[in-house]
């Protein structure tokens, strides 16, 4: 073969697969299969795209078990179903009032009045004897800078736990140690 044969086919060849290579990027998708619909809920519980009926029905049909048991995929899946099918007839809703609320802004203080009054919060719930205010009960651990809610007995079982793990490791070291100086 001569040199310039060579260097065509070469040349053609590597046109070749740089085309395959780009042509996905280019191509629009034109349907997505029960799969895609699948896997996009999976990713995070949302379906982010917008799917045909048939596909959202293939999706449920093919739906792994494991991801019907341990996720909300088939209940998100079946009201984008059901969205879909009320979309030519459905009107624009105005926001209900919750959508209104800023809920990340900070209660005013006649709001915390409200809310103080509706949780009893200045008043102590007598319990055993003993007079216990809503969000106290972790406050010697909160002054501490532990900022826990777990019940006092949990947390000496885990600090029990904890120490016998370290007293343990030590004396499997101890005797780790004895052994390989013999």
């Amino acid at each position: 073969m001569t040199f310039a044969v060579r260097t065509t086919t070469t040349l053609v060849a590597a046109l070749a697969a740089m085309a395959v290579a780009v042509l996905p990027a280019f191509s629009s998708p034109a349907f997505a299969s029960p799969m895609s619909v699948i896997r996009d809920c999976s990713e995070d519980g949302v379906l982010n795209g917008k799917y045909s009926p048939s596909e959202l029905d293939g999706a449920l049909d093919q739906l792994p078990s494991d991801l019907d048991e341990y996720t909300d995929c088939r209940a998100v899946i079946r009201r984008a179903q059901l969205g879909s099918a009320g979309d030519r007839h459905r009107r624009a809703k105005p926001a209900a009032v919750a959508d209104r609320v800023d809920a990340a802004a900070p209660a005013t203080a006649g709001e915390e009045g409200e809310i103080a009054k509706a949780t009893g919060a200045d008043e102590a719930v007598r319990i055993g004897g003993t007079g216990v205010r809503p969000g106290e009960s972790g406050a010697p651990f909160n002054s501490a800078g532990f900022g826990t809610d777990l019940p006092t007995l949990v947390l000496i079982v885990l600090i029990g736990l904890g120490a016998s793990m370290l007293a343990g490791g030590t004396l499997g070291v101890k005797r780790g140690v004895s052994r390989f100086r013999r």
